[in-house]
């Protein structure tokens, strides 16, 4: 069913304190926990004197932990390469080595599919999908995108999967997307949105059904103020 941009848009930012990113979860799409919003700042907050006192808690003295950020471009992702910069310069902050890799996008891909991306951190522009096609294409080994994968998201997609009834389906979702909020799966600043800019005046409304490939699309159902 087609949603309306407008209203997916307004339902995203309805919450002021909701984080903005976990994992590819929403809070209009299944199994997003609100919970999560009254956490967040607490486990995923940026917090330099807590970082540092975290990795001397850990055995980490300053300058001795090494962090690799790829920098690459592709369409619509001009930004990345900034976000990196940007990244790095926090890291350097609480005493972690930032390096900066450029590298061509493609071998990015190829890096991922074989699974080698544990060498680096990269910046990625995340279009919104359903939870179980977000799931499938991040997190279950048996696709291409190799991100953070373990046994119980294994087991819990394919249950999801098969699962029919919605209020089951929710409970599952909840499941994995609690796992991957407790296990910080993802960085938050290196995962940013695809984001539209619209000027009301020369746009009505567009009927968005979702992106493709994590992109912006559809553009032939906008509808023009005039």
């Amino acid at each position: 069913m087609a949603v309306n941009r407008t209203e997916l848009i307004d339902n995203l930012f309805k919450d002021k304190g909701s984080p903005m990113y976990v994992s590819g979860f929403a809070p209009f799409l299944e199994g997003w926990n609100p919970e999560w919003a009254k956490r967040f700042d607490q486990l995923y907050g940026y917090n330099p004197a807590k970082a540092k006192a975290l990795l001397k808690e850990a055995g980490y003295p300053s300058k001795t932990l090494h962090v690799k950020l790829l920098q690459y471009t592709e369409p619509g992702e001009a930004e990345l390469p900034q976000v990196a910069e940007a990244v790095a310069s926090y890291f350097t902050d609480v005493g972690i080595q930032a390096t900066l890799e450029p590298i061509d996008v493609a071998k990015v891909g190829s890096m991922r599919r074989a699974k080698e991306m544990g060498c680096c951190m990269e910046p990625n522009i995340i279009g919104l999908r359903p939870t179980e096609e977000w799931i499938r294409t991040a997190h279950y080994s048996k696709t291409n995108g190799h991100q953070f994968e373990d046994a119980f998201i294994e087991k819990k997609y394919d249950e999801l999967a098969k699962t029919v009834a919605p209020q089951d389906r929710e409970r599952v979702a909840r499941e994995i997307g609690d796992h991957l909020f407790e296990e910080f799966s993802t960085i938050p600043l290196l995962s940013i949105y695809n984001e539209v800019a619209v000027n009301p005046k020369v746009v009505a409304d567009w009927t968005y059904p979702g992106p493709g490939a994590g992109r912006s699309t559809h553009f032939y159902l906008l509808k023009a103020t005039q």
